[in-house]
């Protein structure tokens, strides 16, 4: 089914671009459990004169987990970055040496027939990009490359703002963060309740318990969580390893941000902590937590000049430094929502392209690196007296 809706837009996309005569091969792959909204592909074109290698991501998901996910806005937000924002961001780096841009994939078509929703990018696997292991914690050169990346995304923020403040005001307003409070029903919220138990199931003391509880169980959890604070950016949302692709040159390392699915106004350090803690382990936070958040701000800054954006005037080090501290206690809804889908076994991995799949199916067993991890975060955040 999802070959057969890939095929057809396939059709639609290559007619429309005149690659005619053609040959087309298309191999159905899979993510070992990294991604739940859609089947995947790789394209192999050849007509007369050249050869294309592409990537393709087809919708699978049942009715529930649509509703669940809120899918439609997925699927609407990822269009728009490909249609409009990565031509406007792109015009603003325009000038900047290749080794300073946003690097994006290059982006071939988007069909948004409800139900039939298909990227088609270009394959960067076939230009020497690979995954990181989604069970690793990262490295400095990773974690390195990984700030850089979303430091200079975020720059692009300010840059739009600064020289279009009416359509970026739009822009931020289309993609402000909303919760459907509406699909927050009884049931929701009691497995919601379910998954943080099975979290702390994990931890062999006790003593934190009812702190995690009375701030995961507040009624106005959601409502504050992934607002902007006190400078609104457009954020990746979803910014984990598995939503990264790394380049090895020489003996340096560049990274390709992916999956543009959670793009909303947020803060900064919301993308920043995500990829900390849903990407290391504590031993790595007790080496490198510090450097990595100055390696950030420092990135930023040089980004935000290259731009010609005052870093002082757009976002201030006090002003990054009391947004740390504003959203570091939300790593506990990271922690509990997020991890165990980062790091679950891939046999284990939830299937979403059912119509019996539902919010159940994002409670999971905590396994072993679960259990390590999620130990470690809390550890960390005691340490930092957040709990």
């Amino acid at each position: 089914m999802a070959e057969d809706i890939l095929r057809d837009f396939l059709t639609v996309v290559l007619d429309k671009r005149g690659y005619s005569p053609r040959k087309v091969e298309i191999k159905n792959i899979t993510s070992g459990g990294a991604n739940y909204t859609s089947a995947l592909f790789l394209i192999n074109l050849q007509t007369s004169d050249k050869t294309l290698k592409l990537f393709a991501k087809v919708a699978t998901m049942g009715k529930e987990m649509r509703i669940v996910a809120n899918a439609e806005k997925l699927f609407r937000t990822e269009e728009f970055v490909y249609n409009k924002l990565i031509p406007l961001y792109n015009n603003l780096q325009k000038d900047l040496d290749e080794e300073h841009k946003f690097i994006f994939p290059e982006f071939y078509g988007f069909n948004n027939v409800y139900g039939k929703e298909t990227v088609i990018l270009e394959n960067l696997v076939e230009s020497g990009y690979k995954p990181y292991s989604r069970f690793k914690s990262m490295d400095w050169d990773h974690g390195r490359v990984c700030v850089e990346a979303i430091a200079r995304f975020h720059a692009l923020s300010f840059a739009l703002r600064k020289s279009d403040p009416e359509g970026f005001q739009k822009i931020a307003e289309d993609m402000k963060y909303t919760f459907d409070e509406d699909a927050l029903n009884q049931r929701v919220t009691d497995k919601f309740k379910e998954m943080v138990e099975t979290s702390l199931s994990v931890l062999e003391e006790e003593q934190y318990h009812d702190k995690i509880r009375e701030f995961l169980f507040d009624p106005n959890l959601m409502d504050k969580y992934n607002k902007p604070l006190s400078t609104p950016v457009l954020v990746h949302g979803d910014y984990r390893l598995s939503n990264m692709l790394f380049k090895e040159k020489g003996h340096d390392l560049s990274a390709v941000i992916i999956d543009y699915q959670t793009l909303h106004t947020g803060c900064p350090v919301a993308d920043l902590f995500y990829i900390i803690f849903l990407g290391s382990d504590e031993d790595f936070r007790r080496l490198y937590y510090d450097k990595l958040i100055n390696h950030y701000y420092t990135s930023l800054e040089e980004s935000l000049k290259r731009l010609d954006v005052d870093p002082v005037e757009v976002y201030p080090r006090e002003n990054f430094e009391s947004d740390m501290k504003e959203l570091l206690p939300y790593v506990l809804l990271t922690a509990v929502s997020s991890l165990p889908m980062v790091v679950v076994e891939t046999e284990s991995a939830p299937k979403w392209d059912s119509d019996e799949a539902d919010f159940s199916s994002l409670i999971l067993e905590p396994g072993s690196l679960y259990k390590q991890r999620f130990t470690g975060i809390i550890n960390d955040l005691v340490r930092w007296e957040v709990i």
